[in-house]
Formats: structure tokens, sequence, C-alpha cells
């Protein structure tokens, strides 16, 4: 009997060590596994990555740079690009912009921000779960291909998502929850809501729309307050929370008059084009709920069973506070309320769904459990992102390498992108002020704009054989599928074939099928 204590007491002492091996997380540790997960990050997923913050950064510091329509009609702030643009300003300063810094260095700061997020979600989780949820709570944000993949560019998502993750760590979320681990557990200790409150404002000084979930919050807050002095309390937050806003507000007015050198308050024209006229839609119509059953699966993948399950718990036991699943639940919902979404439009609720998995995950409290799930977790997102982040769609990222290189050496003087717009990165990854252009697709302003609308790639797409008769750069980029319809006309016109990139093995978009060629003009144009 003595030896089968013995073996018990070993068995859990190893489980305590596989529970708490990230007790106090370094953030240094953390952002140099984020810096090596940046430099593994060689492919090109969202448009937005550079078109709304590097691109625009560079322009701020270099003096070039494309400015899509959002900018020339205010609907963007310039808050999250400000910061970019400082890093390339350093980079200048020391002479080290025609390094490889010029394109690493603005990914080491999104590093920085998706090491943030691990930080703040260990203490998140910590403060309403304990420890031992708190250590794989960090794990599942560490092996996430939504982390790896996802926040690890530079997107204003992602910024949005650092500042979430450390207002949801100050939040006071329920007074009292029942601790996996101990008799009991205050979820506020260590809150504050003045330091929440400010992290709030910074979110939505950088990307208003996240004001949306704060409202969640507040409600959900001021519901939960205690009878008692229940008008006097929600005075108070109330006031402090319009006090804090006013503040950030007033902020961003000032960021956006020194981008846009006049005053402009861009979360009005936002609503004008997205919601009162409804023209996002222009992007892609998604379905009613589309968050619900379909950004909510790809953000999670193998993890969504044990953030749900671990919802479940919270409910059933009360394990943890189900407040943080009713703020997304309705963030989702309201957020499902416009015409046009997209999965990384959530990206700041991974760090409430990471603890809910992270209860579900301790509630096994087996050591095979453990390792099988470290194994299950890493197989399931490790690999994914992996793959996402080194193989599929880097042709567009290669096609730009390749393009410097010419420019550098004075073989590449124009070019043309013959492609959907926004296909590839543009000023940001050439670094060069040489002339470009690409088939344009701005929306219509107004719906009422819509019926006879025109937009310059839909023309090429119709017709591209009769597109080629007006503007022959010295080099032009296209798909493979593209070059099968106009390759004729191509050689015609005094084009030869120079490079091809692999780009990727499936694409949701026929526009988008095969490599990415390199078409150089070798000769003059015929004469008729």
């Amino acid at each position: 009997m003595s030896g089968a204590r013995d073996h018990c007491s070993v068995k859990q002492q190893l489980i305590q060590r596989v529970s708490v091996q990230f007790r106090s997380p370094s953030f240094i540790l953390l952002l140099i596994l984020r810096l090596f997960n940046a430099a593994a990050v060689q492919t090109y997923i969202h448009p937005d990555e550079t078109w709304q913050s590097l691109e625009i950064a560079h322009r701020i510091a270099f003096g070039y740079g494309f400015t899509t329509w959002e900018w020339r009609h205010a609907l963007r702030g310039f808050a999250h690009p400000m910061v970019f643009a400082a890093v390339y300003r350093i980079l200048n300063i020391f002479s080290l912009d025609d390094t490889f810094l010029i394109l690493f260095a603005p990914y080491a700061l999104v590093a920085a921000i998706a090491a943030a997020v691990d930080y703040a979600t260990f203490y998140f989780a910590r403060r309403i779960a304990g420890d031992r949820v708190a250590s794989w709570a960090l794990l599942c944000s560490l092996v996430s291909w939504s982390m790896s993949t996802g926040v690890m560019r530079p997107l204003v998502n992602s910024a949005e998502t650092a500042l979430t993750a450390a207002a949801f760590a100050y939040w006071p979320w329920n007074s009292y929850t029942k601790s996996l681990t101990e008799p009991g557990v205050s979820s506020t200790t260590g809150a504050s809501l003045p330091i929440a409150l400010i992290f709030a404002a910074l979110a939505c000084v950088i990307r208003p729309t996240s004001g949306v979930l704060w409202l969640c919050a507040g409600i959900v807050l001021l519901v939960k307050q205690p009878r008692v002095r229940w008008i006097s309390r929600t005075v108070r937050i109330i006031t402090m929370a319009s006090v804090i806003g006013a503040v950030a507000i007033a902020i961003m007015l000032v960021i956006d008059y020194i981008g846009y050198e006049r005053w402009v308050f861009p979360p009005y024209q936002f609503y004008l084009f997205n919601v009162s006229e409804d023209l996002a839609t222009w992007f892609g119509e998604t379905p009613a709920l589309y968050h619900l059953y379909t950004s909510m699966p790809i953000l999670f993948t193998s993890m969504l069973p044990f953030v749900l399950h671990g919802v479940y718990l919270s409910y059933r036991d009360g394990v943890i506070s189900c407040e943080p699943a009713v703020v997304a639940f309705s963030a989702s919902v309201l957020f499902s309320l416009v015409g046009h979404m997209e999965y990384r439009f959530l990206y700041p609720l991974l760090p409430i769904g990471f603890v809910y998995a992270a209860v579900n995950i301790f509630k096994k409290n087996r050591l095979w459990t453990a390792a099988n799930m470290v194994i299950y977790l890493l197989l399931t997102n490790v690999i994914p992102a992996l793959y996402l982040d080194l193989v599929h769609q880097r042709g567009v990222v290669d096609v730009m390498d390749y393009l410097r290189r010419g420019v550098k050496s004075g073989n590449v003087t124009d070019i043309g992108f013959l492609m959907p717009c926004h296909s590839t990165p543009y000023y940001s990854h050439l670094h060069a002020n040489v002339p470009m252009w690409f088939l344009g697709c701005e929306p219509p302003l107004t719906k009422a704009e819509l019926a006879e609308h025109y937009w310059e790639a839909d023309d090429f797409e119709q017709n591209p054989v009769e597109f080629l008769h007006s503007i022959f750069p010295s080099h032009l980029i296209l798909y493979d599928g593209t070059v099968r319809r106009i390759q004729n006309e191509l050689e015609q016109y005094g084009y030869k074939e120079k490079a091809r990139f692999f780009n990727t093995h499936f694409s949701g978009d026929t526009r988008r099928h095969g490599d990415v060629v390199v078409y150089q003009h070798i000769h003059t144009v015929p004469q008729n």
C-alpha cells in the first residue's frame, strides 16, 4: 500500500510539473519564440496586411507608397500605420532601410504584438482560473495556427487583439469563481477597471469597431453589479468610461489630423460606407451569423470542441466565470449583422477561447492525457501553420523579392500587375520609387453608383487582349491562368517569360490559379 501511495504521489508531482511549467512566463522568451515565428512568415494571406498598414507606413516614412481609396476618403485611422512608420524611420536614420531589415523589422514588431497576446492571455486565464489552467491557455495561444499565421501579420486586427487581451487581464469579471485547484479564487484580484478601460480605449483608437466588443462587456459588467448601491456604482462606471473614451477620441482626432492634414472623423465615414450604404458587400457578401458557424471553427479548428466543452463546464459546474463567453457570443452576433465578414475580425476573441479550451483540457487531469493533448495540439496546429506561413501564397512575395533585385540592377524600370487588385505587396516590399500600376477595383461610394460602376479589374477579365493595347511596362506580372489566355498577344507585343514562382496548391479564386509569372519587354512593339 505504501508503494502504491508513493507511486500516486510521484504521479501527482509529475502532473503538477506538466501543469505549471509556464507558471511565470518570461515575456522575453515569448518574444524570442515569436521572432522565430516571424522569420517563418514568407507568405501573403490578407491584402490588408500590407495595403492598410505597411504601405501607408512606407508612404509616411519615405514619401512614396500607394494610398488606397479608403485613405483618400478618410475611412481609416492613422494610429496603426504610424507605429510601423516609426520603425521605418528608425531604419532610415541608421541607414538600414536598404538591408533585409526593411522587410523583417515590421514583422519583428508584430512578433512583439503576438508575444503580448500570449503574455496577456496567461494573466487573464490566471486571474479567473488559476495558475494551472493559465499554463494550458498559454500553450493554446503559443501553438494556435490563428496566432502563428493570422495574428503574426501586420494587420490592425493583431494590434487590436493585443490591446484587447491586456484589457481582459484587468477587466473585473465576476467576483468569485470556484477554482479548479484551490478552494476558491477571486477573479477581482489584480482587476483594475480604469486600466482595462484604457487598453479597451486604445483598441478602439486603432480600430473603432472594437467598441462593439466593449459595449457587450460593459453591459455584462453593469448587469452583474450587486444590487446594493447599484445606481451609484453604475453612474461611477459610466462616468469613468466616458472620461477615458473622450480622451481616446481626442487622441484619435489629433493623430488623424496629423495624418490627413485636416480634421476628419474616420469612424463616421466608416459607418456611412459599411452600415448606412452597406457597400462593404462589394468585397463579398457573407450569410447571417457567419461568425458563429464559420469564423469560430476557422479560428479554433482542433481546439473548438475544447472551447465549447469548457464553456459548458463553466456553466454547469461554475469552475470559472461564464461572463467572457457571454461577451464573446454577444459580440460575434453583433459583428454578424453586417453584410461583409471575415474571420480575422474575431481575432480579439482568441484569448477568451484559449481560456475555455484550457479549462476543458485541465479537467481531464491525467498525465497521459496531458502528454497526448500536447502532441494533438502541436500536430493539428503547427503543421497547418507551417504550411500557411512557408508555402501557401508565397509566390506573390517571392516575385517582389525578384523585382527588388531587378530594380537595383537597373533591369526593372517600371512594372504592371495584370492580376486581381492587391494580389501582391507593393512599395513596402519593393522599397524603390519606380513606376508601378495594377488593375483598379475601387468600390462605388453610394448605392446609386452600383448599377453603372466601372472597375478596371473587371474590364480586364472581360477582355484581357483588348486591355494590352494601352500600356507596355518593362515587366508584367501575371498568374499562370491569365498567361494561358493571352500568351500569344504577350509575345506579339514583345514580351517574353523571364521567371515564374510557385504560389499555391489551391485557390478559391479562379483568377488566381497557377504560378506567378514574370514577363519582360524584350523588343519594340510592332507599329500598325
